[in-house]
């Protein structure tokens, strides 16, 4: 079916207004009217009212005292998401001491055949190398037992899918062989209990990403 027949009033007022955010019609630290929106786009102002609220909470727009909503500056950079990396080897660094140190049980089974299956695609996304980076963070912190730090890597990819920079997405894919490889071997140092080799390992992971940002 046609998407107009099937769109809300509120969907097509987001959608718009999230494709001019992206194109940059709508540019950083612009202030957006709710009138002059609704104008613009030939809606009413009630599904523009409700889309800016949306797009607030997706983190397209924000609220400022005095000023009302304006376009926030959600882009990935480049220098954000070397502060992003920083942040995930420092949970996994730090997860990696916790298995060590309540001599936790590691298996790499499951880490294996995700990446089998992850070879058997004919020619991966960049999407879908990112989710599967995602869940390889996901499997590792699983066992620190601790929520936020599954909190922290899930917004990570949600913020990196939804506004990363080509750049960014082209360290996903064009070092994705090699990253999946180091993270079989992250997964074998562990189950091994060699953990000095898993950690070098981890900061092997960081650096080829910042290295290849930076080329």
């Amino acid at each position: 079916m046609n998407r107009a027949v099937n769109e809300t009033l509120e969907s097509k007022a987001y959608r718009m207004i999230k494709e001019k955010i992206q194109s940059g019609e709508y540019q950083v630290g612009q202030r957006l009217i709710e009138a002059d929106t609704s104008r613009e786009l030939e809606l009413s102002r009630t599904p523009v009212r409700k889309a800016f609220a949306m797009l607030t909470v997706n983190g397209y727009l924000e609220f400022e005292d005095y000023k009302g909503v304006i376009v926030k500056n959600c882009a990935i950079t480049k220098e954000r998401y070397i502060e992003m990396l920083d942040v995930m080897e420092l949970l996994l660094l730090a997860t990696i001491d916790k298995i060590e140190a309540k001599s936790l049980t590691f298996t790499n089974h499951r880490v294996l055949s995700k990446a089998t299956d992850f070879l058997g695609l004919e020619e991966a996304t960049d999407r879908q190398c990112m989710e599967y980076q995602r869940w390889f963070l996901n499997e590792i912190l699983s066992y620190a037992k601790n929520e936020y730090y599954v909190q922290v890597v899930n917004q990570f990819y949600d913020d990196l899918l939804e506004f990363g920079e080509p750049d960014v997405f082209q360290s996903a894919t064009k070092l994705f062989e090699q990253t999946l490889d180091n993270y079989v071997a992250c997964g074998r140092h562990i189950e091994s209990r060699d953990f000095s080799a898993a950690r070098v390992v981890v900061k092997q992971i960081i650096n080829d990403r910042i290295l290849f940002i930076f080329r």
